[in-house]
């Protein structure tokens, strides 16, 4: 038989032995840190780069967020994911610092206004958002906005991006996934002592900003984005740099040159000019048409033809291991166009672009969009690596140009099967390493062969890429005719099919890529299941999930104290005895 003076003592030894524990590991975790995320996606794990970013923060970042107060359900989603993300970022190093701020907190309506407006001039987007009120739908001034200070610089941070006046679920859905790729981008632009630069030519009929639209902006968020008119001054892409007291060298002025589908030839002075950028570092993306097509033609006719294009890039890009070929890719697995009859039908001429798995480019990524696109091969042997990144499906056709395009022969009688009879074509290639100029051993010009001690002429490059895309599309957005203006559509965004293509994703992965910056592709790829409510569900069973999460707690409550104290009764019953 237990005494009741040995039970009171094992009761005190108890109550002793679980307050030290508990002091115990207060005083650990004040030394080591550690977190348990559950979840199947790890949506409360931050990426090891994310990590590394955060923890080399060497002094106070301050961050405000607009987005506070009374909110719509999916904004509030996107408030509270925002939060999340900044106590991770706490718990990794307390320099970071945060508020929430409403900014309809003010009572005082023209006072509200102005503080709207001076938001707005600090480059913070908001949105009129209808909710429903008592008396109905009432419009609501949202902010997803914050702004971040870091050291003597601010940047404004934009959290949900659409192109409509107001964002649907799937925008604050992708938002939600992209908080942690935005917060980390902007916190890494600050903290950088030098941002890439990234321009884009003119002078060659290349795409207007209207088309390049959203790649520039999205760009933006990341480098320094900017044109360059290509003419014949040598200082077009270089610049010289003083070295020390007497050595000045030669170096590329941007990181980064994107050729957007130009319609216009290149002379001999101007391909020397790109030749020497490559030699020196420099890195290009080649968005190319090799054959001008366009769908405007077949507005009033079922037919037109597509015209090969001479850009007098060949011998340059042969010396660089490839060529683009003038012909015409047509593939069964292809965008939809409108017919007369109102319906939608594959239009072989826009085949697909299919990710080739196992680069981090291509990782989770889905098709991509082309319009008119040409083959690439692959010819000669360098010290470079090509690695092939999208492909047409199997089972294509070729066409060389001038190439009949016929409206009758593909939607309405039906392609011959026996024509697609070409394997997989390469659309985007990627070409790491170290390249050979096409002038070496060549002619140059004498002007410039007689300064150029001034040029620093190189005829081997360092290490570089160069990234080929046979479809200048590929990078192309559709736009948008508003009161205002021409608004650009996203890029991979078909107006016409109301689909979303991964064009967008594609270039900035391989943008990314070139540019070293890796982290902000795994960031992109990162993935998270949005569990969003049944609507229908809620109103159908509204009263039993009413009580299961009011009534259910209590019972099981009450049913926990009737046991113990059952329990305690026979305990005590028996001591007694």
């Amino acid at each position: 038989m237990i005494s009741s003076k040995k039970i009171k003592n094992q009761n005190i030894l108890q109550i002793i032995a679980i307050v030290s524990g508990i002091i115990a590991i207060n005083v650990l975790a004040q030394f080591y840190f550690g977190r348990f995320d559950l979840t199947t996606e790890k949506r409360f794990s931050v990426s090891p780069a994310t990590e590394e970013i955060i923890t080399n923060l060497d002094d106070y970042i301050y961050i405000k967020v607009y987005l506070e107060g009374d909110l719509p359900p999916n904004f509030k989603r996107l408030r509270n994911s925002t939060q999340e993300l900044l106590d991770e970022f706490r718990a990794y190093n307390k320099n970071v610092l945060y508020e929430f701020i409403n900014p309809s907190e003010n009572e005082n309506k023209n006072e509200r206004f102005d503080f709207y407006k001076e938001l707005a001039k600090e480059g913070l987007a908001y949105y009129n958002v209808p909710v429903e009120t008592k008396d109905g739908f009432a419009q609501k001034t949202v902010f997803p906005s914050m702004s971040i200070s870091y050291k003597s610089k601010v940047l404004p941070v934009n959290l949900l991006v659409s192109s409509k006046k107001v964002p649907t679920d799937d925008d604050l859905n992708n938002s939600v996934q992209n908080v942690e790729l935005n917060l980390v981008n902007a916190i890494r632009m600050l903290s950088q002592e030098q941002i890439p630069t990234v321009v884009f030519t003119t002078g060659h009929g290349e795409l207007d900003s209207y088309s390049s639209g959203d790649i520039a902006y999205e760009l933006s968020q990341s480098y320094d984005v900017g044109q360059i008119t290509l003419d014949s001054k040598l200082s077009s892409l270089m610049r010289r740099v003083t070295v020390d007291s007497t050595t000045t060298v030669m170096i590329p002025s941007y990181d980064m040159i994107i050729i957007a589908q130009p319609t216009k030839a290149f002379n001999t002075k101007e391909l020397f000019l790109i030749d020497q950028y490559i030699m020196h570092g420099g890195k290009v993306v080649w968005a190319l048409d090799m054959v001008q097509a366009e769908m405007d033609s077949l507005r009033y006719a079922t037919s037109t033809l597509g015209m090969p294009i001479d850009l007098n890039l060949n011998e340059l890009l042969f010396k660089y291991g490839v060529r683009i070929q003038s012909n015409l890719v047509l593939n069964r697995n292809a965008m939809e166009i409108g017919t007369a009859e109102g319906t939608l039908k594959p239009w072989h001429f826009f085949p697909l672009a299919i990710p080739v798995k196992g680069h981090l480019i291509t990782e989770n990524l889905n098709a991509v969009s082309t319009r008119f696109a040409n083959s690439i091969d692959t010819v000669g042997k360098g010290d470079y690596k090509r690695t092939v990144l999208l492909k047409t499906d199997k089972q294509s056709r070729i066409m060389p140009a001038p190439a009949l395009i016929d409206l009758v022969d593909i939607i309405y009688r039906g392609p011959n099967p026996a024509l697609y009879n070409q394997p997989s074509q390469t659309l985007a290639l990627l070409i790491e390493g170290k390249f050979t100029s096409i002038f070496k051993n060549r002619m140059i010009d004498p002007r410039i062969m007689a300064n150029k001690e001034l040029f620093d002429i190189e005829y081997e490059s360092p290490n570089t890429s160069q990234l080929i895309l046979s479809d200048g599309d590929i990078i192309k957005n559709q736009v948008m005719q508003t009161a205002d203006g021409l608004v650009p559509y996203p890029l991979g965004y078909d107006r016409y099919s109301k689909k979303m293509y991964d064009n967008r994703k594609f270039a900035l992965n391989a943008i990314n890529y070139m540019l070293g910056d890796k982290a902000l592709i795994k960031l992109r790829n990162k993935q998270y299941k949005i569990r969003i409510l049944n609507h229908e569900k809620i109103t159908n069973e509204r009263l039993k999930w009413q009580m299961i999460n009011t009534v259910l707690p209590i019972v099981i409550i009450l049913l926990m104290g009737l046991i113990i104290s059952i329990f305690k009764f026979q305990k005590y019953a028996k001591i007694k005895k």
